[in-house]
């Protein structure tokens, strides 16, 4: 692939509430995931394993935490002397003075024109990161090119018990075009079918189409974000439907991020993606690795580097930097960075964000369906701290 023929855009700006506190001081893109990666990595690997070199960032409001990850680049060779990672910032209407709302509509789109006519880009990819997925780009942009249609939507089939009714899928057509993306309780998908086409929030569009059509939403002034402008253009062109068929999964809430992460134990789903022919790549951080004790006793677990174990941890993600101390129990749980467990203490169906302390001594039991969350930097030194779900 020519490099400058293919641009790629990552829209960051997805719904997080659902993940609170997680996502309290970061988006969902820079949520922690499978010991040592961000979400955000995923699009980002994708875009750099097809040749992409031109990538834009759209920000959401709380966005500082994805600029000092991503930084230059560097680290998934976007660092290059053409093209390159632009950020630009969250389009806040709130702030604008009432009577300036209106012309600002006009204009909601525009940092979007100026990033695709500056590209030089005949093909765009856009792409989110609440679905987790290592999809083949190259093969995408080829199946577009042999369709000949302006659009190109993915979607993948899962079973009907495993899709929600909130969840986006994609109507399709017998000969495999597809003609809308609405929730499934709005789709036209027959009540016994056992699988769904839901929709992976990846598009593949000509520059020039999607221009016109951001115009045009400026034009009419609206300003619902470019994944409503995507969801319009399906059924407005000609749009060919792409199968993926690797892992997936979906981060809507808490119980997904928690689920996510469970899955990345069972070896099947971590070799799928992360260990095909497309490399993940992360921000390298060159430390010590991990160091667990005589005593230690670890099992079915993901471990990060500079660890320092001394109890016993089962069928749990533990990532970078954390000391689990001296007969302390961790099972069914998300350690994250930084984090600190006191001796003595259990802890069962959790999510522990980045820098938690937990003093010796304590219980902090969750269920599978309902993981006990403690939030960032949180510091807990006894029982009565621990708020329960």
């Amino acid at each position: 692939m020519k490099k400058n023929r293919l641009c790629a855009i990552i829209n960051l700006i997805e719904p997080a509430e659902a993940l609170l506190p997680l996502t309290e001081q970061r988006p969902l893109g820079t949520l922690p995931f499978a010991g040592r990666y961000r979400l955000l990595d995923f699009p980002l690997s994708c875009i750099s394993n097809a040749g992409i070199n031109t990538v834009a960032l759209f920000l959401p409001r709380n966005g500082r935490s994805v600029g000092d990850h991503v930084r230059s680049g560097k680290d998934w060779d976007l660092d290059s002397l053409r093209g390159g990672v632009f950020t630009f910032p969250y389009n806040d209407l709130a702030v604008v003075a009432a009577q300036q709302q209106a012309e600002a509509r006009h204009h909601f789109y525009d940092n979007y024109i100026q990033f695709l006519r500056k590209s030089g880009a005949e093909y765009v990819v856009i792409l989110g990161t609440q679905n987790v997925n290592n999809i083949d780009i190259s093969a995408l942009w080829r199946y577009h090119q042999q369709r000949n249609n302006e659009m190109t939507t993915v979607y993948k089939f899962l079973p009907a018990e495993q899709v929600a009714a909130d969840d986006q899928v994609v109507t399709l057509t017998e000969y495999g075009k597809a003609t809308s993306i609405l929730p499934l309780a709005e789709a036209n998908i027959p009540a016994a079918a056992t699988m769904v086409p839901k929709s992976l929030a990846i598009h593949m569009i000509d520059v020039r189409r999607l221009i016109e059509l951001l115009q045009e939403a400026n034009r009419e002034g609206q300003a619902g974000g470019l994944n409503l402008v995507l969801k319009h253009a399906v059924m407005q062109n000609n749009t060919s439907a792409f199968e993926y068929t690797g892992f997936q999964a979906n981060i809507r809430s808490i119980q997904d991020f928690y689920a996510a992460n469970m899955q990345m134990l069972l070896e099947k789903n971590y070799q799928a993606l992360f260990f095909s022919e497309r490399q993940i790549l992360t921000k390298v951080k060159n430390e010590i690795p991990s160091f667990f004790s005589r005593d230690s006793q670890v099992e079915n677990c993901l471990v990060g580097t500079g660890s320092y174990i001394e109890g016993t941890v089962t069928h749990s993600v533990i990532f970078r930097n954390v000391l689990i101390n001296r007969r302390a129990r961790i099972s069914d749980s998300v350690i994250m960075q930084g984090s600190r467990i006191g001796a003595g203490t259990v802890i069962e169906h959790a999510i522990l964000d980045k820098s938690v302390v937990i003093g010796p001594n304590l219980k902090l039991i969750g269920t599978a369906e309902q993981p006990l969350v403690i939030g960032k930097g949180q510091h807990v030194y006894q029982q009565k701290e621990v708020v329960t779900q």
